[in-house]
Order: C-alpha cells, then structure tokens, then sequence
C-alpha cells in the first residue's frame, strides 16, 4: 500500500511536469498604457520595381480607447498599398483578400504577419533592397502616424 501511494505520488509529479508550459510575462511595456499608438517590430519585404512586396509590423495601441487602422500610403514608394490578409479556399488552396480595416483593441497587440493580414505594396516605383528604409503614412481613425520602416531580406 505505501509503495503504491509512493508510486502515484511521483507519477503524479511526473504528470504535472508535462503540463501546460508556462509562458515568460510579456515585458512591462507591452502591458502598460503608454497613450499612444507604436508600431514595433516592423520590415518590409525586398522586391523589384514594377512587382508586389509586404509589409509587417505589430501594432500596439497604448491608448485607454480601441482604434482603427484604415489605411497606409507612400508617396515613396507606391499608389497603391492595401491591406491584405491570407486565406485558404475550399480547396485548400491559399489566396489573398483585400481587408477594410484593422480593429486595434486598447491595451493589446495586432500583429501582421506572412500568412496573415499585411500590407501588400503593389508595383513599387523602385527596387527595394536590403537596408533600405521607407516612409509610411499609417491612417488610424484618432490620427495619422508617420514611421520608417527597413526593407529586409525574406525572414
């Protein structure tokens, strides 16, 4: 009786090691208002004149009030940059959609990402290079954002 009551117990502790990871806390930063909208973590996609490129980013809204990222521009680069979002069709086949909008909840993060929402920038004026560096115009409802953001080899 006591060997198997041993038995269970360290069993039991086994078990309980292969439980749910725990995740480290994300920084006091991501987690505190900051008042203001940020764009962290951004590149876009090296691309030739004339073709398509994307851009990534995380939006973190540090505001007390959820926003709205309508639209992006660039007279640097293109006329005609849209929010997109990856998709797979009924016959498992991945496409791509235009997006009206990006919600931005206060206090949390969106990110944008390959195989998800992004910004398609559709034939660029010129080549985009590795460390290159383009100005964008981010149209939130509560204000429009100027940012830089690298052009990056595929990661």
């Amino acid at each position: 009786m006591k060997l198997t009551f041993t038995f269970l117990f360290i069993l039991g502790l086994i078990f309980q090691g292969c439980g749910k990871a725990q995740t480290e806390p994300e920084p006091e930063s991501q987690n505190t208002l900051t008042g203001k909208i940020e764009i962290r973590d951004g590149w876009v996609r090296e691309g030739k004149s004339g073709m398509m490129s994307a851009a990534y980013f995380t939006i973190y809204n540090g505001t007390t009030k959820s926003d709205t990222l309508w639209s992006i521009s660039s007279e640097d680069i293109s006329d005609d940059i849209q929010i997109h979002e990856s998709y797979k069709t009924e016959d498992g086949l991945m496409g791509m959609r235009p997006v009206g909008a990006v919600p931005t909840p206060s206090g949390q993060s969106v990110e944008l990402k390959p195989g998800g929402i992004h910004i398609m920038i559709i034939q660029p004026y010129r080549d985009l290079s590795d460390g290159d560096s383009i100005e964008f115009e981010f149209n939130f409802s509560s204000g429009d954002t100027l940012i830089m953001l690298p052009v990056q080899k595929n990661q």
